[in-house]
C-alpha cells in the first residue's frame, strides 16, 4: 500500500485540483492506496473540501510542525508519498517516476518539486524530520540518500502553484503567524537552523549580501560567524544541501525512464559550499537536452522547455 502524506494550511483554492490530478495517476498504477492529511488549522474550506472525497482520504487537524509526523504515525502503507496540497501532477511524468520507484524496489527516491516516495523501513531509519519552519526537507533528504537505497531524477513530475518557480525565503512564514514577536523569534530560530546546515564560507556570503533581502542579510550579519563552528560540528565536512546534490549526482537515473523527450528537467542549485563546481558537474550530465540557464540571486536553475511559469503543465 502507498499512503500519501499531505499536509495542509488554508489549501481550499488548490487541495482539490492536486488530488484530482493525483487521484487517476494512483488508480492507474493498480495499487492499494490511501491519502492521510494533516491541516494546520485552516482558516477557509480546506478540511470541507478533503472530506467530500472518500473514505480513502482521512484528515485530522493538528498544530504546526507536527503534520508530517502525525500523518505518519496515523498511514498504513509501506511506503510514504510526500506530496504538496499545492501540486498539480504532470500525469504520464509521475505516473513513470512512481513505476520505476515499485518496480525496482527503490527505497528513497526523490523527483523535482519535492515529490518523494520512500519506504516505512528507510522514514524509520532517518528518524523522520527535522522540528523546523523551513528547509526541514533537505535534512531528511540528506540522511536518507545515505542510509537507503535511492535514486533521484530532476523531472518536474508535479509543479506548485500559485507560487510558480521562486526560491523562497522567510517571508512566505508570516502566513502561518499572527503575532510578529513570534514572527521574529521563527525567523532567528530558523536562521540558526539555516546556517547550521549550509555552514557557507565568508566568501560564498557575498552574493546573498548583494541580493539586498533584509531578511537574509540581518541573519547572515548576527550569526554567520557561527555558521562554520557550527556546521563543522553537525555536518563534518559537507553541509546538508551540499550532500544533497553530490547525493543526487551520484544517485541520478536514467532520465528517459520519466521523460522521454528530457522535457520538463529542472535541477536548481543554491549557493551553498562548492556550489559552481557542483552546477557545472549538473550541466555537464545535462547537456544532451540542450538546457537553458537561469541566475537566480540565490541559485542558478538549469531547465528544458516547457517554460517553468506553465503550471500545471498542459
Amino acid at each position: 500500500m502507498i499512503s500519501v502524506i499531505m499536509t495542509t494550511y488554508n489549501a481550499g483554492r488548490t487541495v482539490k485540483k492536486a488530488l484530482d490530478s493525483l487521484l487517476p495517476v494512483l488508480d492507474e498504477l493498480g495499487v492499494e492506496y490511501e491519502i492521510v492529511a494533516t491541516d494546520n488549522e485552516s482558516q477557509d474550506n480546506t478540511v470541507e473540501i478533503l472530506r467530500r472525497f472518500d473514505a480513502r482520504v482521512r484528515v485530522m487537524r493538528c498544530t504546526r510542525g507536527l503534520g508530517r509526523h502525525v500523518a505518519v504515525g496515523m498511514s498504513k502503507g509501506n511506503h510514504l508519498l510526500f506530496y504538496d496540497a499545492d501540486a498539480y501532477a504532470n500525469r504520464d511524468l509521475l505516473f513513470n517516476f512512481l513505476q520505476v520507484i515499485i518496480k525496482n524496489k527503490i527505497d528513497f527516491s526523490l523527483a523535482h518539486t519535492g515529490v518523494y516516495l520512500i519506504s516505512r523501513k528507510c522514514y524509520s531509519l532517518t528518524g523522520g524530520f527535522m522540528n523546523l519552519n523551513f528547509g526541514e526537507d533537505v535534512h531528511f533528504w540528506a540522511r536518507a540518500f545515505t542510509m537507503c537505497k535511492s535514486i533521484y531524477y530532476p523531472v518536474r513530475v508535479a509543479c506548485n502553484a500559485p507560487r510558480i518557480y521562486s526560491v523562497r525565503g522567510y517571508r512566505g512564514e508570516y502566513r502561518y503567524i499572527r503575532n510578529p514577536l513570534r514572527f521574529i523569534f521563527r525567523e532567528v530560530k530558523n536562521e540558526v537552523h539555516r546556517l547550521r546546515g549550509l555552514a557557507l564560507r565568508p566568501v560564498e556570503l557575498i552574493p546573498v549580501i548583494k541580493s539586498g533581502d533584509p531578511l537574509m542579510i540581518s541573519g547572515i550579519l548576527l550569526l554567520s560567524p557561527l555558521s562554520n563552528i557550527l556546521g563543522s560540528k553537525i555536518s563534518k565536512d559537507f553541509s546538508n544541501l551540499e550532500l544533497v546534490y553530490l547525493q543526487e549526482l551520484r544517485n541520478m537515473g536514467n532520465i528517459e525512464d520519466i521523460t522521454y523527450d528530457g522535457k520538463y528537467i529542472v535541477q536548481d542549485i543554491y549557493f551553498v559550499r562548492d556550489w559552481y563546481s557542483i552546477f557545472r558537474e549538473f550541466l555537464k550530465r545535462l547537456r544532451s537536452y540542450e538546457p537553458k540557464v537561469i541566475e537566480h540571486r540565490y541559485a542558478r536553475i538549469i531547465y528544458t522547455p516547457p517554460d517553468l511559469d506553465l503550471c500545471p503543465p498542459p
